[in-house]
């Protein structure tokens, strides 16, 4: 069945208002009484919106005021209490995260931190640490014709040699419509602070009217790049080829799993990337480096 709600201490009468979701087949129940909690999770997880129903292998996370504070808990067994309600919001993401993640593991499925697109059928692993312009290069190539798997993780099937799509909602920082004008209508919409600073959140349905054709399928990994630091806009763009072992252990740091069964991880990373092209990229000025990268990977493809 659906998660439940997990605290049993609660002495306020009210119910806790509560929202379904399904993330990549893993139910998931997210309780709060916190005002605009469940709103800016929905902003986040509106793609995966669900009714409630009955479902195996699903968690709950819950966030809930208690005695002056703020406690975030879940179904695997935390918690934990804040003083500060944006830093209680901020954790009662992050566990929804980690709970998704787990229960991936358990399914034999890989997230790995990275930005994933299609071209021609071929998926593309763009990986980089936060703040290096993911998310605006990602948008970028799918400006230019590319299908969107995700901006935040790459969600590897090993066993099928398959990236899948995960459709959690792009966080936009500003700056990026003015490099991406089809998404300048974002500078009308409320601002939130997602725990990458102020963000907008662009939902996937949102994202497919400004960029029709821009949502991806399932594809099989041929292309990775390995972001070399933030962009550098008064620089010439540099893509220098890297061995696929390079890119496996850059991956193999981006990859929570990882760090329960390191040998497991390496060994289905490394398979996922048999006979993939893989490069670092210096990005310059935005659409100088997507030049570049489309002739890259018509090259790889030629």
């Amino acid at each position: 069945m659906w998660p439940v709600p997990l605290v049993s201490d609660i002495t306020d009468d009210a119910l806790v208002p509560i929202a379904w979701y399904v993330v990549l087949g893993v139910p998931v129940a997210v309780s709060s009484d916190l005002d605009g909690a469940l709103a800016c999770v929905n902003a986040t997880y509106a793609a995966f919106r669900h009714t409630q129903g009955s479902a195996a292998g699903g968690f709950a996370v819950q966030l809930l005021r208690q005695q002056g504070t703020f406690l975030v808990a879940d179904s695997h067994g935390y918690q934990r209490r804040w003083h500060d309600s944006q830093a209680a919001l901020i954790d009662l993401l992050d566990r929804i995260v980690h709970g998704v993640l787990a229960r991936l593991h358990e399914q034999g499925m890989y997230a790995i931190h990275a930005g994933a697109v299609v071209y021609k059928g071929a998926a593309l692993i763009v990986a980089g640490r936060s703040g290096q312009g993911k998310t605006t290069l990602v948008l970028g190539l799918v400006r230019r014709g590319l299908g969107l798997l995700s901006d935040e993780f790459a969600i590897a099937d090993a066993a099928q040699q398959l990236l899948h799509p995960y459709r959690r909602s792009l966080h936009i920082r500003p700056g990026t419509p003015e490099l991406i004008p089809e998404l300048a209508f974002l500078r009308d919409q409320p601002q939130q602070h997602l725990g990458g600073g102020i963000e907008w959140t662009l939902a996937p349905d949102q994202l497919a009217r400004a960029l029709p054709g821009g949502l991806a399928s399932a594809a099989q990994p041929r292309y990775v790049l390995l972001l070399d630091g933030p962009p550098r806009p008064q620089a010439d763009p540099a893509l220098v080829p890297v061995p696929a072992a390079v890119a496996t252990l850059e991956l193999l740091r981006g990859t929570w799993a990882v760090s329960i069964d390191f040998d497991g991880g390496l060994a289905r990373i490394g398979r996922l990337l048999e006979g993939v092209a893989c490069a670092r990229l210096r990005a310059g000025a935005l659409e100088p480096t997507l030049d570049l990268l489309i002739e890259w990977l018509e090259d790889q493809g030629a």
